[in-house]
């Protein structure tokens, strides 16, 4: 017998393992650098994915050594919004990868492009109904990547056990979905053991085994820590991924407002209150009069009540369940929590438009400002798997459109601020459609200098009539008078202004400005203008850094000149109290209006001048601690034990603000008077017939 178990390990690790792929490939946790791969084999092998630029050179891999029958990698490292092709396998042979084998990683968040993201709500009943809807979104869809596929609960009917996820839901989806579009599901009842209350605390059902969701914030979310609630980042959006039937530690549900699921959403809304769009989707809908009654069912009822005005009041714009075997969409409501005949028109729809963006009557889009981010739209998107009867009072008074006629599935593309959603029927029909559109009928007013021209871009995305002829998105224009351009949308629902006010340029031409210090740190100006018309003077300016100017004179202008004129101005400040630095100028050239604009400025190095009659004598001061708060500061002598010493203290404009004689020392010592301002300031000592001059700064 121990034979013939040795020869067994023997052949094993002589002879490879030839598997079977049963389940997968399949994507999970999406993100912009990583991405989970899973797929299931007949047998327990190793693990290994190649993966690569094209179908044809995957030079790179990742392996795992243990013998497993679910197979779970994660590759890290990759660039985000890249295409990679893959294969799967174990270390010695590869069971399945050629071009249809590929995936997209996410973008960084917040990146602007179009997205598409495939919508499926209760799909798994293994029925020709389900693959004739799975077939128009592919059909629809066409050659276009779909950057997720978000599943709504009851992915596989009617227990979700581990066969009928294996026959309901990755039979159906394995070639047209799941090897190359990415996965983010939620669970509905059906998937916790079909209203199971004790798999609804302890959450032992196939599902939490199945999907590996992007539980700690490694796609952009904040952590949750658990596969049952999750959220994630792709390009602009934000969604979250809820449960509204498991029970969190075993308790509280989805509507327990101060349980561990809630308490989660409120900081993840928190931390990520700038996203462009905030999507989130569970299985029970808070409005519903389909084959679930939201009249009548406890569940719906309290998440009516009890949560939706968390996910309103934190901006969130659209919010998708499944559960009822019917479609329906409200328009962009706010503040209704209440029975479905208590719904008003009046108070509770933010827009009365139907948001279908095609040309009928009141179809313009929801319309919403980031700045008060009020208004959201509840889908309903239950019949991606079969058809429910409608109960009593269908359709719900909330809902803008209502289907029980046909099933269908979604999808939402998002590109920048506009987000267009459209239910496509089983036929293949659109049968609903809307649009949002955020921070939009903008109105701009641009000064600009004549001359210049200036680039305008409307701030929504489709087609475009400006009031000069163009259909760009964008236009540069060059107007020499103020001038309104304007720019609408083809359906006439949105307008931008820019009003552009055109300053007239000022009456003089400056052609030349140049500083230069002479060996005494005499700084002379030169500049000169091509004309002059109505012109007063010109202020000179100075700065030791660049950026904080004092007058220091003026020169009187020609008035009116068609000739070139030239002006100097001489600036001896330096001569005794700069050090070796750069000390900056420039011209304010004024008219007799009083309207003024800047020259450049120009820079000049000055040295440092020390004035000595007795080289042999050595001394210098130092400030101490520099730069310095006023009350800090002081001065000591170095290079000699003592010595009398008449202090000047001088502002940057040159101005001397401190003379005394003191008695300077080794010691530190306390010089200036209270009350100095907060700026920088030169020291000036003489000592005998020794200058020395230091600059310092009051903080």
């Amino acid at each position: 017998m121990r034979k013939n178990l040795l020869f067994i390990i023997f052949t094993f690790l002589i002879y490879p393992v030839y598997a079977q792929v049963i389940r997968g490939p399949y994507l999970q946790a999406m993100a912009s650098t990583s991405v989970v791969i899973r797929w299931r084999t007949d047998v327990a092998t190793n693990s290994r994915v190649q993966f690569g630029s094209s179908s044809s050179t995957l030079t790179q891999k990742v392996e795992d050594e243990k013998l497993v029958t679910d197979h779970e990698i994660k590759i890290m490292g990759l660039n985000p919004a890249s295409k990679y092709y893959y294969s799967i396998g174990s270390t010695s042979t590869v069971y399945l990868g050629d071009e249809s084998t590929f995936f997209q990683t996410a973008p960084v968040p917040g990146t602007i492009n179009k997205y598409r993201f495939g919508v499926l709500g209760d799909c798994g009943t293994n029925s020709a109904f389900q693959g004739n809807v799975r077939d128009q979104l592919s059909a629809y869809l066409g050659n276009n990547y779909m950057n997720a596929l978000i599943l709504l609960g009851d992915n596989a009917y009617s227990l979700g056990t581990d066969p009928e996820y294996q026959s309901n839901f990755f039979n159906h989806y394995k070639e047209t979905s799941l090897r190359k579009f990415p996965v983010f599901p939620t669970p509905g009842n059906h998937d916790y053991n079909n209203d199971n209350p004790d798999r609804q605390k302890d959450h032992k059902v196939p599902y939490f085994d199945i999907f590996s969701p992007p539980a700690n914030g490694e796609a952009g979310g904040f952590p949750s820590g658990t596969k049952a609630f999750y959220s994630y980042d792709y390009g602009n959006v934000h969604f979250l991924s809820l449960d509204s039937y498991g029970r969190e530690d075993q308790e509280t549900r989805l509507y327990d407002t101060l349980g561990k699921q809630v308490q989660w959403i409120k900081a993840d809304l928190a931390a990520n209150k700038n996203k462009g769009w905030v999507v989130a989707y569970w299985h029970h809908p808070p409005f519903s009069q389909g084959s679930r009654n939201s009249e009548t069912e406890l569940d719906m009822i309290k998440i009516r009540e009890n949560f939706i005005r968390i996910l309103e009041r934190n901006g969130v714009d659209l919010i998708l369940c499944g559960h009822s075997h019917v479609y329906e969409r409200t328009r962009l409501i706010n503040g209704f929590y209440d029975y479905s005949g208590k719904f008003n028109n009046a108070v509770h729809n933010v827009s009365q438009s139907s948001g279908k963006y095609d040309l009928s009557d009141n179809s313009c889009p929801y319309i919403k400002k980031s700045s008060e981010n009020k208004g959201t739209v509840y889908v309903v998107s239950g019949s991606a798997g079969q058809l429910g009867s409608p109960a009593a009072g269908f359709p719900h008074k909330a809902m803008y459109y209502s289907n029980a006629d046909h099933g269908g599935s979604m999808i939402l593309e998002v590109e920048g601020n506009r987000l267009d959603a459209k239910w496509i029927g089983i036929d293949g029909l659109i049968r609903d459609q809307f649009t949002m559109e955020k921070d939009v009928n903008q109105v701009k007013t641009i000064n600009l200098d004549a001359g210049k021209s200036v680039k305008l871009e409307a701030s929504f995305i489709g087609k475009y009539v400006w009031n000069n002829g163009e259909t760009s998105r964008s236009i540069t224009v060059s107007p020499t008078v103020d001038t309104e351009y304007s720019v609408k949308d083809a359906e006439n629902c949105i307008v931008d202004v820019f009003k552009i006010n055109v300053a007239s340029p000022l009456p003089v031409k400056l052609i030349s400005f140049s500083a230069a210090a002479d060996a005494s740190n005499v700084v002379m100006l030169k500049w000169s203008t091509e004309f002059e018309n109505q012109f007063a003077f010109f202020q000179v300016e100075r700065s030791v850094n660049a950026k904080d100017f004092t007058d220091i004179g003026h020169v009187k202008g020609s008035e009116n000149s068609s000739q070139t004129k030239s002006y100097e101005f001489s600036d001896p400040t330096g001569k005794t109290v700069f050090t070796a630095d750069s000390i900056y100028y420039r011209l304010k050239m004024v008219d007799l209006s009083g309207k003024f604009e800047y020259s450049r400025v120009a820079a000049v190095k000055l040295k440092e001048i020390i004035l000595a009659t007795e080289p042999n004598v050595p001394f210098d001061i130092e400030i101490v601690p520099n730069p310095s708060v006023q009350e800090d500061i002081q001065v000591r002598l170095t290079g000699q034990e003592r010595g009398s010493a008449l202090i000047s203290v001088i502002d940057i404009s040159g101005k001397v603000i401190l003379t005394k004689t003191v008695l300077l020392s080794k010691n530190l010592t306390h010089i200036l008077p209270k009350g100095i301002s907060k700026g920088v300031y030169f020291l000036k000592a003489v000592i005998g017939n020794r200058t020395v001059t230091k600059k310092f700064m009051i903080l």
